[in-house]
């Protein structure tokens, strides 16, 4: 699973739309591009968004395939 794949489950199981989820951290177009994979998010900002949404980094990361 991607960054970006796994950010729009935890953004969908949350009932979220995507400004909700990324309000104030990145615009909505650019976190739209980072959930279909078309663009890449930096560590800062998805650190950002993940406290934002009260989800444990390190649970998060561990979610991952690579």
């Amino acid at each position: 699973m991607t960054i970006g794949e796994l950010l729009k489950e935890e953004r969908m199981e949350k009932g979220l739309t995507q400004k909700q989820f990324a309000d104030g951290i990145v615009s909505t177009s650019y976190y739209s591009k980072v959930e279909k994979d078309e663009h890449r998010i930096t560590a800062e900002d998805l650190i950002a968004v993940l406290e934002h949404n009260n989800i444990p980094t390190s649970v998060f990361l561990n979610l991952i395939k690579v």
